[in-house]
């Protein structure tokens, strides 16, 4: 079996992908970059040597944003950047044959990972999608983080996130997101992000 793990500079991806592996799971893993910041990718890098990855991918996200920044309504930016990231993550899995995507959603935690919002975005693929933190609160996790090494790492400073919304949409319907989406070319946007990949190690 193997996987790709969605990885980002926080806590919890670091976790869910550490948990995979010690199943003895083959995992590679993919940042999706919103900045330009040397440092927020050298975090990224240890990360994912701290936790074991093997092959680690970069590839640019932000022109998909941006489109959506432009002409979609902002309460579902949270919503369409899940949906936009599984959809990358999901072409990528393809070409490096991994059975499934791995993610560090823990239930309820933010806007987007309501069960509302979380049973949207997922629709996004047909890929599986493994959640190893669903059911844990945020104490949980950072006590594994703590033991594997990864929180003192996860949290030093990050640039944040540049498209977030002051008032994000904590539920949701397909058919809402799914007018907003058709007000851009999600297909290329998707294949830009593709096209950016640089293969870290």
């Amino acid at each position: 079996m193997k996987g790709l793990l969605l990885l980002s500079s926080g806590i919890d991806s670091p976790v869910a992908g550490k948990m995979i592996i010690e199943k003895g799971v083959e995992v590679v893993a993919l940042h999706l970059r919103m900045h330009d910041n040397d440092k927020e990718d050298n975090k990224v890098i240890e990360l994912a040597k701290k936790i074991g990855i093997k092959r680690l991918f970069f590839a640019d996200i932000r022109k998909a944003h941006n489109a959506y920044r432009e002409n979609c309504n902002p309460r579902l930016t949270c919503i369409f950047c899940k949906r936009m990231m599984l959809r990358v993550a999901e072409k990528f899995a393809q070409k490096e044959k991994c059975d499934f995507i791995i993610t560090g959603e823990i239930l309820g935690q933010v806007a987007s990972q309501t069960l509302d919002n979380m049973a949207v975005i997922h629709k996004a693929v047909r890929m599986m999608t493994l959640q190893p933190l669903l059911g844990f609160d945020k104490n949980e996790t950072i006590k594994i983080a703590r033991k594997i090494g990864t929180y003192d790492l996860s949290i030093q400073k990050s640039p944040g996130c540049a498209y977030l919304s002051q008032n994000p949409a904590t539920t949701s319907k397909i058919e809402k997101v799914e007018y907003e989406e058709s007000k851009i070319n999600v297909d290329e946007l998707v294949d830009h992000s593709i096209r950016s990949k640089k293969v870290i190690f």
